[in-house]
């Protein structure tokens, strides 16, 4: 059933803002879920590349510290935990479609799975890579578009039911 808007039993409308914010979600989650089904695909075989870099690298041998070795550190983590990052993305990016069509629909359910989508995206990384040197500043860096629309659609909780 649609919310009416009390003044005039009319149904009510949908903001142009909120509506701008569930397309850009929709075309958002798009994409994150193709890259999530090519990651799943890709994950058995994401530790063995890894190695086969490191071996035509030569190692990087003498870079155990500093921004290389750090960098080194955090693709192989990546690597390690391709599988289980691949599912989470794909999960994220379903909580988060889940929550832009019932924000389309008006309802406030939609906030809240949303919400749930996009935090889940910012913290499990965090907990199975850890949040240093090069993958904390670029988590902090990703983190700012999904910050962002959850305190847009925030602004929005008024005109849904």
């Amino acid at each position: 059933m649609e919310e009416l808007n009390q003044e005039n039993l009319m149904p009510a409308k949908m903001p142009q803002f909120l509506k701008v914010l569930c397309i850009l979600s929709f075309i958002g989650t798009g994409f994150g879920l193709l890259a999530g089904l090519y990651n799943l695909i890709k994950a058995p075989t994401a530790l063995e590349e890894f190695e086969r870099v490191q071996e035509l690298t030569g190692n990087m041998e003498g870079m155990s510290g500093g921004f290389m070795g750090n960098m080194m550190e955090t693709a192989r983590l990546s690597a390690e935990n391709a599988l289980p990052l691949a599912i989470t993305a794909i999960g994220v990016n379903l909580f988060c479609l889940f929550g832009a069509l019932m924000m389309w629909k008006m309802r406030k359910v939609g906030f809240y799975a949303y919400l749930c989508g996009q935090l889940l995206g910012i913290i499990v990384p965090i907990v199975l890579i850890g949040f240093s040197g090069v993958f904390g500043g670029l988590m902090a860096l990703t983190a700012i578009f999904p910050i962002a629309f959850i305190i847009m659609y925030a602004f929005n909780l008024k005109h849904m039911s």
